[in-house]
């Protein structure tokens, strides 16, 4: 505003201000002269904008008294709130709720330091104290309660708004054979805090759709490879069992189906050489065939012994290959399989022996296989993964919430026990 006016004017007004007396000094047109005239109490009653903020500091919300919300700058009401997040709004409203931090804390599934920077966060931005905390009690103040008063209605009505333009959000979470149970409790807590639906998709593939964009996240079992573009976070381990055939095959052409001990040639000559260059694998085939039947009736295997084993392997969803064994006492690979259900008939038939991870093969039983206890073998690590880059919004939300529910935040105190601590008598 400026202040090269009229002189008989300014006269005029600081006439009327004598008559009037102090308290109507703040009406003036004058700000500067009239908050110069009122002193520093009446500053912040000035309607220069600019010459209030400067005088009560450059920080958001300075200006406004100690029970107030302050005044929004800029044309939509929020640019002094731009450091505001949905966040905060609801870990106050969390605590305001409990009347204590631990409880909100736990509510929000959420360590006590970062809810109470959270709230002291909000408290900075609006510039005014909203709770009164002593070692016993929260309690809102005035501020706080008109606050909790407006803010209880609207996020409600601010969470449906952001899920109507797209209508009802799904998050596609695919697997192979078997999901965990673990992700029951995950999934329930992931649709409780976003409102959205979860579809399971059942995929026979290595990343079990994610690759062909058929899921947004993926649980997969084994080890993640190297370069596949994924980030991965560990939901758990599962113990592996071993799976045996009930009538396991016999080697073809062993010693016990001819009674000279070799097969006949079709002419009624001895295969001469042909025998002889195949003598190898007859031998290494009867003795794996006669190691499968040898442990087919055993309750307990230990790891060290498949590798006299022959493997029946799933190439494209198992979690079990050679690899896994130190090199030069490694299973031989009896055949391979595309998926569970083929895997499952191999070993049924006797080709070798299976091993899986036990929830999923205690789901898939079968009358052909009896499932065998494993002493000392790696249990199977269970993976949540979702891309590297440009992951479904939804995907990072489940993704995060499954890694604070793997490394959990340290147990909060109840408000005022570490002081009690301190304080109090000697000794206890």
């Amino acid at each position: 505003m400026n202040d090269d006016r009229d002189p008989g004017r300014a006269g005029d007004t600081l006439r009327k201000a004598d008559t009037r007396g102090a308290a109507d000094t703040r009406r003036t047109t004058d700000t500067r002269r009239t908050a110069k005239a009122s002193g520093p109490a009446d500053t912040g009653h000035a309607t220069d904008t600019a010459d209030t903020a400067s005088a009560a500091g450059a920080t958001a919300g300075a200006g406004h008294g100690p029970g107030s919300l302050g005044s929004p700058d800029g044309p939509d009401g929020f640019a002094a709130f731009d450091g505001v997040e949905l966040r905060h709004l609801r870990g106050f409203l969390a605590v305001a709720d409990e009347r204590s931090f631990t409880h909100a804390a736990d509510r929000l599934r959420t360590g006590q330091p970062a809810l109470t920077r959270t709230v002291r966060a909000l408290e900075t931005a609006l510039g005014t104290r909203l709770l009164d905390r002593t070692t016993r009690r929260v309690e809102l103040t005035d501020a706080g309660r008109r606050l909790y008063d407006d803010l209880a209605p609207l996020l409600p009505r601010l969470a449906a708004a952001l899920r109507s333009p797209a209508g009802p959000a799904v998050l596609r979470l695919g697997f192979t054979s078997l999901l965990p149970a673990a992700c029951a409790p995950l999934t329930a807590d992931f649709e409780a805090a976003t409102g959205a639906g979860v579809r399971l998709v059942r995929r026979d593939s290595p990343l079990a759709g994610l690759e062909t964009g058929e899921s947004d996240i993926v649980v997969l079992r084994g080890d993640i490879p190297p370069g596949a573009g994924l980030r991965t976070a560990l939901l758990l381990h599962e113990p592996r069992i071993a799976a045996l055939s009930r009538t396991p095959l016999r080697a073809a052409g062993h010693a016990d189906d001819h009674p000279h001990g070799h097969p006949r040639d079709p002419a009624g000559e001895h295969a001469g050489d042909r025998a002889a260059g195949h003598a190898d694998t007859r031998s290494d085939s009867a003795a794996m065939a006669a190691a499968v039947r040898a442990v087919a009736h055993r309750r307990v295997l230990d790891w060290a012994e498949l590798a006299d084993l022959p493997l029946v392997v799933n190439t494209v969803t198992g979690s079990t290959t050679p690899d896994l064994w130190p090199v030069g006492r490694r299973p031989r690979l009896a055949c391979t399989a595309g998926n569970f259900d083929e895997w499952l008939e191999a070993v049924a038939a006797g080709h070798g022996v299976g091993v899986a991870p036990e929830p999923v093969a205690r789901r898939h039983t079968h009358p052909g296989i009896r499932y065998v206890r494993l002493k000392n073998a790696p249990p199977v690590p269970v993976h949540l993964a979702l891309p590297a880059r440009d992951a479904h919004p939804l995907a990072e939300r489940l993704f995060a919430l499954a890694e604070r529910r793997a490394h959990p935040a340290p147990a909060a105190h109840p408000e005022g026990t570490a002081r009690a601590a301190r304080t109090g008598p000697a000794g206890h």
